[in-house]
Parts: structure tokens; C-alpha cells; sequence
């Protein structure tokens, strides 16, 4: 009889500590933020789809982050004195322009073995900002599949959205002749891969919508 009830008891410490254990778990995920990661090529318009997305969703937070502030921004500036280095092969960054066959120009951003600490630092910010219960909506350009995978790896944890964000690269080339914020031919060095092929939660064209059309769209597929 005695060792019935010990066992009973037993038990029934054993379903509350797992219990416990479980709501702890549950209770972590739960203030976690949410991740959406907007992968398109250069200029296609997903800055300006994370402003009008911060606004819609007020007065709740979203962190606007990515490419442009945690990677670009963030390396030595690029001044006509120091143009020749960042034409060059070096630890950072350069650029290098070709012709493809039908001589278009080409504009390849090549990123050395320090630059590639930033982008996987990078990753690792992003991660950061949901880890401690901030929604992201990021700004990515997948420059490299090896890229892509580490940050997909640092947010399997958390509830993450990938949103293609496409345009046709005539409409692109049109933005870099007019804007000058980045060389014609840039956008068409990754425009052809920069998907990698993965599957998306959705897909949206900056061309066919503008930037506040497109955030209303990613609000009501995330709610």
C-alpha cells in the first residue's frame, strides 16, 4: 500500500515538473519577435516597404533593419579619394564591371573574408532584435546561398516569413539610370539568383504595387 502511494506521488511530481518545464518553454517562444525578411534584389523597393509596414502597424513596434544599415552603412566610406581601393581586390569589399554577351553593363559586389564577418554578424543582429521580444522587418539581398542558409539557421527558432519582393530588371536598370544611388548594372549581377531558389511564404511585385499597397498585403497575410 505504501509503495502505491509513493509511486502515485511520484508521478504526480514528475507531471508538474514537466509541466513546468513545458510552460517555460512555451512561455519563452511566446516573447520572442517575429521576423519578416524581405530577400530581393538591389533596388527593388523593400526599404521603402518597411517604412510604410512600421506605420501600418502602429502603434506596435516593428524594427526596420538589414542590409542597408547593419551591413552597408556600417563598412568605411567610399569617397573619390579611396575609389581605386574599393575597385580592387581587398579583405572588405570591391567591385568589378564587366559585359555579359549581349554587353549590358555589369556590376558585381564581391565581399572579402573580413566583409563577411559584418554579413554574418549581420545575421546574428537580426536574431538579436527577435531573441529579446522586437519585431524585425529586414532588408535583404541573398548576394550568396551560404548567406541566406546561415541567417534562415539563426531564425529557425523564431516565427519567421520570407517575402520575395520582385520587379522586372528593366524596371530596375530604369531606377539605378535615375536614382545614381547604384550603378546601372548592379542590380543585374544578382537579379537572376538572388531568389535561391527556396520556397516563400509570399510573393509581391514592387512594380505592380507601390510600397504601401505591398505592407498591407504582408499584414494581412502574417494576421
Amino acid at each position: 500500500m505504501f509503495m502505491k502511494i509513493l509511486i502515485t506521488i511520484c508521478t504526480i511530481l514528475i507531471t508538474i515538473v514537466i509541466g513546468y518545464f513545458m510552460f517555460l518553454k512555451t512561455s519563452k517562444k511566446n516573447q520572442t519577435g517575429t521576423v519578416i525578411v524581405l530577400n530581393g534584389p538591389s533596388g527593388s523597393g523593400k526599404s521603402s516597404i518597411q517604412k510604410e509596414f512600421q506605420q501600418l502597424q502602429l502603434p506596435a513596434l516593428w524594427i526596420k533593419t538589414g542590409i542597408d544599415t547593419l551591413f552597408d552603412n556600417a563598412m568605411p566610406d567610399i569617397t573619390p579619394e579611396n575609389m581605386n581601393y574599393w575597385q580592387s581586390k581587398n579583405p572588405i569589399r570591391w567591385i568589378e564591371k564587366t559585359k555579359d554577351l549581349s554587353k549590358n553593363n555589369i556590376v558585381t559586389l564581391f565581399v572579402g573574408k573580413e566583409g563577411e564577418k559584418a554579413i554574418y554578424a549581420m545575421n546574428d543582429s537580426i536574431a538579436s532584435y527577435a531573441k529579446n521580444g522586437c519585431n524585425v522587418i529586414v532588408d535583404y539581398i541573398a548576394y550568396k546561398q551560404k548567406w541566406f542558409d546561415d541567417l534562415e539557421q539563426k531564425l529557425k527558432q523564431f516565427k519567421t516569413y520570407y517575402v520575395a519582393v520582385q520587379i522586372p530588371l528593366e524596371t530596375l536598370e530604369q531606377r539605378e539610370a535615375n536614382r545614381r544611388t547604384s550603378p546601372v548594372g548592379h542590380a543585374r549581377s544578382h537579379y537572376f539568383d538572388v531568389y535561391r531558389n527556396r520556397k516563400y511564404d509570399l510573393t509581391v511585385n514592387s512594380n505592380k504595387n507601390n510600397a504601401k499597397e505591398i505592407a498591407l498585403q504582408i499584414k494581412q497575410f502574417i494576421n
